[in-house]
């Protein structure tokens, strides 16, 4: 008897290119052999006291739902905080609280597009936005950003020459995910001017706003277009406060309709977790000064540590990124997927191996990064040398198979 056929959805929502190796990192690591994850964005930095005490101050005698847009201090606290750290004029109704910026992504391309319409992005991506896409029916449109040039923006003829029809709007990760590259004010302008020229929303995932380095500080396109109908912002909580499993994340928008069609949806899977946005409102309220300065100094080391280390191994060619945790890095050999999975599943260096991500499930074109892989510096320093030791060595060792 044939097997009921599952949808197009789910068949063509791509695996996490992320994850996807997990098993066999779970396998070497059953086996005795210690795996250094610079695969995953997931800070070892200490979350902040200030979100714990939040939790010990919940004494509520029944967790029931919260509010479908959000807790309401939650929303108050978090737009006096970016008000304050960035020197704009946002309000507690712009937001609305979601499950991290996972849904808040969601929200956006389901409140901007219809099935079968089109948001212009820019590859090397976030790999997530391919499922979010496949999740809402929409189809991302990619703009090639090249190594040689440092993942910078393409200039905009060739962003433009990808509008159709059925464009409705541009979506840029800064600082980005996977390449640690950032915008700079012109080019944030440049992508806003358009958006306004041709009538469509920009949507800015500013997850990593606060990590970024040398001569760049914290800016939003909201210090630039702050009251724009058409500027949607993607924020979250997991990466600056070191808190992914709090799944605390929003959507922030001026844009009355955009808001009044999330919070539809957003009331349709009810709420985001009640506990977490009251810890989240209570850290935001209270958190020491200093504490983000601090976090972004100590990426920063593991930054160079992990460039440094990375220039010394012959083949190997690597940019310095401008902001995130996350660099894309070339490596001498043909297939970066095999090599990741050689390097978790037949060798260890020491009794120790590194955990990579193949850089191919980053790209809407897989081809382009077939050579490449993400590394994220989210370990300290001393493991970040060894772990990039052991990559040396497994390079060494892969070339002689």
């Amino acid at each position: 008897m044939p097997k009921p056929a599952l949808s197009r959805r789910a068949l063509n929502t791509p695996p996490s290119p992320i994850r996807k190796l997990a098993p066999l990192a779970a396998r070497a690591k059953k086996a005795g052999i210690h795996v250094y994850k610079l695969n995953i964005g997931q800070p070892d930095i200490e979350s902040p006291e200030e979100y714990f005490e939040g939790l010990r101050l919940f004494k509520d005698k029944v967790v029931a739902y919260e509010e479908s847009q959000g807790n309401e201090k939650l929303c108050r606290v978090w737009s006096k905080y970016i008000n304050r750290t960035l020197g704009i004029d946002t309000r507690p109704e712009q937001f609305i609280i979601t499950v991290g910026a996972s849904e808040a992504l969601v929200f956006a391309f389901m409140s901007c597009c219809d099935p079968g319409d089109e948001i212009i992005i820019f590859d090397p991506t976030y790999a997530n936005y391919l499922g979010f896409a496949s999740i809402s029916g929409t189809s991302l449109v990619p703009v090639l950003c090249r190594m040689e040039d440092n993942f910078a923006l393409p200039e905009r003829g060739r962003i433009e020459e990808k509008i159709t029809g059925r464009t409705r709007a541009v979506l840029i990760c800064s600082p980005n995910n996977p390449t640690g590259t950032v915008c700079s004010k012109e080019e944030l302008g440049l992508l806003f001017d358009l958006c306004e020229e041709r009538n469509l929303f920009l949507i800015v995932d500013e997850t990593y706003r606060e990590f970024v380095y040398e001569d760049f500080e914290p800016f939003s396109i909201l210090n630039l277009e702050g009251k724009s109908d058409r500027v949607i912002v993607i924020d979250s909580l997991s990466k600056r406060f070191s808190l992914c499993g709090a799944r605390v994340g929003c959507l922030l928008t001026s844009n009355e309709e955009v808001l009044a069609s999330a919070l539809k949806i957003a009331q349709a899977r009810l709420a985001a977790p009640t506990i977490s946005q009251f810890a989240s409102a209570h850290m935001l309220e209270n958190i020491r000064d200093g504490f983000l300065e601090g976090v972004r100094n100590e990426f920063r080391i593991r930054r160079d540590a992990l460039y440094a280390a990375l220039k010394e191994i012959p083949g190997v060619v690597a940019h310095k990124p401008q902001g995130a945790f996350y660099t894309v890095v070339q490596l001498p050999v043909p297939d970066a997927d095999d090599f990741a999975s050689y390097m978790l599943e037949e060798f260890s260096y020491n009794g120790k191996t590194t955990f990579i991500a193949p850089a191919a499930g980053f790209y809407m074109q897989n081809s382009q990064g077939l050579q490449q892989a993400r590394f994220a510096y989210v370990l300290n320093k001393n493991d970040i040398d060894e772990a990039i030791e052991a990559i040396a060595a497994g390079l060494e060792s892969y070339s002689k198979r």
